[in-house]
């Protein structure tokens, strides 16, 4: 054999004895570091995409509540009864009984104010506050009940 046919097979040969611990190790480290960047970036975007669901059925149970309003000149007919003939596609029950889901909503109302609140799957209470007189108000809590009562007593401006 010539010189150059018995390097050829030794470099064939060193090049099948696959990777070194250290070049393992460093394939680890990226992956690693990948998930935790990639883990807390999904978990973030899943939340506030369960916020915004609970917040697309507060704005539509207003808007159901403004059509009764008109109708009646009063908020006090937006009952859950009422809001469910309305508009069956959301789960309404009346104050005190609290929302434990997004497309469940409690309401409360008096003659001129209408509230509204829904837990998303976060577990962020939103609420909506409707006056005849005055704003909406919207405001969230992680703390309170989510109810309609609670609603009603919102300050914020928005979510």
């Amino acid at each position: 054999m010539t010189p150059t046919t018995s390097t050829r097979r030794g470099n064939i040969m060193s090049s099948d004895r696959g990777f070194t611990l250290i070049e393992v190790m460093v394939v680890v480290l990226v992956i690693g570091v990948l998930l935790a960047v990639g883990i807390p970036t999904y978990l973030g975007a899943r939340g506030r995409a369960q916020d915004s669901s609970t917040q697309s059925t507060l704005r539509a149970g207003q808007a159901t509540a403004l059509v009764v309003f008109t109708d009646n000149g009063a908020f006090t007919d937006a009952d859950a009864a009422a809001l469910g003939t309305a508009e069956p596609t959301y789960t309404w029950v009346d104050s005190p009984t609290a929302s434990d889901d997004d497309l469940k909503v409690s309401v409360d109302s008096t003659a001129s104010t209408w509230g509204a609140a829904a837990e998303s799957d976060s577990g962020t209470c939103f609420y909506v506050k409707v006056s005849s007189t005055g704003p909406t108000l919207y405001g969230s809590s992680t703390s309170a009940d989510c109810t309609g009562a609670q609603a009603l007593t919102v300050t914020d401006t928005s979510w």
